[in-house]
């Protein structure tokens, strides 16, 4: 995409305006105000305010419109002739997250734009004072009224705020950072949203949303009017109902739930209901294993209000949720409030067998793994090599050549390995090639099963994952 693929060995790349569809896609804003960014703080606003940076509607323009300084700008404008080398604007991000983007948007500012930007970014923590600065977008050219898309390298790197820098004075409309939420959760045993975008929670689907996006109810700000929340329309048909799913956050004990119907007057549900399950899709509609359990039954539900109840006592965790509202009508936002359980991580251990003064795969221990199949190798070429019977034994090992990876371990305690028949090699020291590449991949397997890739912002590069046909029987779902 873009300009990528030929500056891949930097850190920052320049993206083309046609980008914009495929980062929208792929992430989320994690600066916008709508899903709880702030601007804290800038060095100078006297044409434009720094809040509307971090506005999620396109920039306007109002020719008509004048305040006490002179024009009136949909952006953040500094005064003139800057003695300083630049301003500067802080912003706190809606939520922990990698950042895999930018875009630095100085639409109607022709002529009063700035010369140059740069972007910063560090991680704050509640109660540590320790934080450094770590610059991320380097100093780079910006044109009048219009938009400058710019992609980070993959990182795992955490940040939760951001500091955008304009050289040496001028106007900026808006600034986009795109990313993947990485929640920071609050000490074990605390009782706190799971459903929460800021959580990590994400709606998967609904029945309707005709007159508001479903994705609004786990909103982590209040809702402003009835098109901030989630709507459906009118049914017609009797015993109708209509319902949300939410991947939480963390799978987790659910307490209490908050239906808040703040807006909705005359056009609220009637009754909600509240289910829940525990799956490792995050379409829980794949997993044909899924049992849904009723937490809350059909209760009255009323408009306008925080609509507060205490759930079923359990001591079972959970991933998803159901909420169904009858017979139709409009929420604010949702909240679930629970005890976040960590995932037990499985174990693995090295197997290897020394075959020729070589390292290689042992397929014959692979049952000894917690019961555990390595799947989905992504691999071009698999050798298997047979030995002659020696000293009135039989020997037998797999090498594997040039595996690039290794997605994930999933439980398999019936299935038997298939043997297919063995390969030979014609070609002069086929086998010693063979078992050189397969002590390569030996290593290889051991760093891709330990490679950390939850909360990874992949780049702009990387290909889009299906991640509601997938099963965590072929590949564990990354958040």
């Amino acid at each position: 995409m873009g300009q990528v693929q030929s500056r891949q060995d930097e850190s920052y790349f320049k993206l083309e305006s046609s980008d914009k569809v495929a980062l929208e896609k792929k992430y989320i804003d994690l600066a916008s105000a709508n899903k709880g960014g702030k601007v804290l703080e800038t060095s100078d606003e006297l044409f434009g305010e720094g809040f509307h940076l971090i506005k999620d509607d396109p920039a306007i323009e109002d020719k008509n419109r004048e305040t006490a300084n002179g024009f009136w700008k949909d952006g953040w404008e500094t005064r003139r002739h800057n003695k300083d080398a630049h301003h500067t604007a802080t912003i706190q991000l809606a939520s922990a997250g990698t950042i895999a983007g930018f875009d630095v948007d100085t639409s109607f500012f022709d002529g009063s734009h700035p010369a140059f930007a740069s972007i910063e970014a560090c991680l704050i923590v509640k109660g540590e004072e320790d934080y450094q600065w770590r610059e991320l977008l380097p100093k780079i050219p910006l044109s009048g009224n219009s938009h400058h898309y710019y992609g980070l390298q993959a990182s795992d790197d955490i940040y939760t705020h951001v500091r955008l820098n304009m050289y040496p004075d001028g106007g900026i409309a808006r600034l986009r950072v795109f990313g993947n939420i990485s929640p920071i959760f609050p000490k074990d045993g605390t009782v706190f949203d799971l459903a929460s975008l800021a959580s990590g929670g994400v709606v998967v689907k609904s029945s309707d949303d005709r007159y508001g996006k479903p994705s609004n109810i786990i909103l982590p700000v209040p809702g402003v009017n009835t098109r901030d929340g989630w709507q459906t329309r009118r049914s017609r048909v009797e015993g109708h109902h209509d319902w949300v799913e939410i991947k939480l956050g963390a799978s987790g004990q659910l307490k209490q739930v908050e239906v808040d119907s703040t807006h909705f007057r005359g056009n609220n549900p009637d009754f909600i209901s509240l289910d829940a399950c525990k799956s490792e899709y995050k379409d829980v509609q794949y997993d044909p294993e899924v049992k849904w359990v009723q937490l809350l039954s059909k209760t009255d539900v009323e408009g306008d209000k925080k609509n507060i109840f205490e759930l079923s006592s359990t001591d079972d965790a959970y991933t998803h949720v159901r909420l169904n509202i009858y017979p139709d009508g409009g929420i604010s936002r949702l909240r679930v409030y629970g005890i976040r359980v960590p995932e037990i991580e499985p174990e693995t251990s090295e197997v290897t067998t020394a075959v020729e003064g070589l390292k290689m795969v042992d397929t014959s221990a692979l049952s000894g793994l917690s019961s555990a199949t390595l799947v989905e190798l992504d691999e071009r070429e698999t050798v298997e090599v047979e030995e002659e019977k020696k000293a009135g034994k039989d020997v037998k090992a797999t090498l594997i050549s040039e595996v690039s990876s290794v997605t994930t371990l999933v439980e398999n305690d019936t299935e038997e390995v298939e043997e297919e028949p063995v390969k030979r090699t014609n070609k002069r020291g086929g086998r010693a090639k063979a078992a050189g590449a397969a002590a390569v991949a030996a290593v290889k397997l051991t760093a891709a099963a330990k490679k950390k890739t939850k909360g990874r912002s992949a780049s702009v590069l990387d290909e889009d994952e299906d991640a509601t046909t997938s099963s965590p029987r072929t590949k564990r779902t990354r958040e």
